[in-house]
């Protein structure tokens, strides 16, 4: 298998089952752990990395996703595995993380271990906006960020991105996000825009988040259709708190 499919087949990635039970003189997972081989990771990490177009507005990480959406992401933990290798990995809200490229864990073929079961977690590669620390993101910018994560993921797959087009970006904020607020300013205009409760991030995300979906001015079909579409290129959005993730819109 080449590089192309390899990555191929480690970015649509479900997961492989895995838990972590480890002495202090045994880095070895137990038989019946959630598993990854850093290897595959590395190599689609690496992809990102080498990739030459424009990438400087998104972000590629590696996320742990229940089986189970009622399973807290706070009790998951994830591990590098080797011989010589334990590193313990932070994750995000999401399950997210930022893998870093470890040639040693590479050349040692060490794994990425859950500290779950087999079968209970999985694995998924996500493509995301970068989210700015001042709340601010040009409307520009934003359109540029959705495009550039077509851009990326059509070269990862262009069979399954032929043909589709960037409408809009989604912020989605915590379900206990009691001040979270998307708004939209151009001149003298300032327009909140809806957040929708009990929502989904992702198609195989649970719908326990509030989203609000800002679309490029064209009608759109995409899921979780409150929405607000925007007839300018100009304008900012502004943020009243850190959003957990920006995705682009993408149909």
């Amino acid at each position: 298998m080449n590089l192309r499919n390899t990555f191929f087949a480690i970015f649509l990635l479900t997961g492989a089952p895995f838990a972590l039970a480890q002495s202090a003189d045994d880095n070895k997972r137990p038989q019946d752990a959630e598993w990854m081989s850093y290897r595959d990771a590395y190599r689609t990490m690496l992809w990102f990395e080498k990739y030459g177009k424009a990438k400087n507005l998104i972000q590629l990480q590696l996320q742990v996703v229940p089986k189970d959406n009622a399973s807290s992401i706070d009790s998951l933990r994830l591990h590098i595995v080797g011989k010589k290798t334990h590193l313990d990995l932070a994750l995000d809200t999401l399950g997210r993380t930022s893998l870093p490229l470890l040639k040693a864990a590479y050349d040692e073929n060490a794994e990425l271990v859950i500290n779950q079961k087999a079968g209970q977690a999985g694995f998924r590669f996500r493509t995301s906006i970068a989210i700015r620390s001042d709340g601010i993101y040009e409307l520009a910018d934003l359109r540029a960020a959705c495009e550039q994560a077509l851009a990326y993921q059509s070269y990862v797959d262009y069979t399954a991105y032929r043909g589709k087009r960037c409408v809009g970006v989604r912020f989605a904020f915590g379900k206990k996000d009691s001040v979270a607020m998307v708004e939209f300013k151009y001149l003298n205009q300032s327009n909140s825009l809806p957040l929708v409760d009990n929502s989904s991030i992702w198609p195989d995300s649970p719908a326990n988040f509030k989203i609000s979906n800002v679309i490029f001015g064209a009608p759109s079909n995409v899921a979780n259709n409150v929405q607000t579409t925007l007839q300018t290129e100009k304008g900012q959005i502004h943020t009243r708190t850190s959003p957990l993730t920006i995705i682009a819109l993408i149909e």
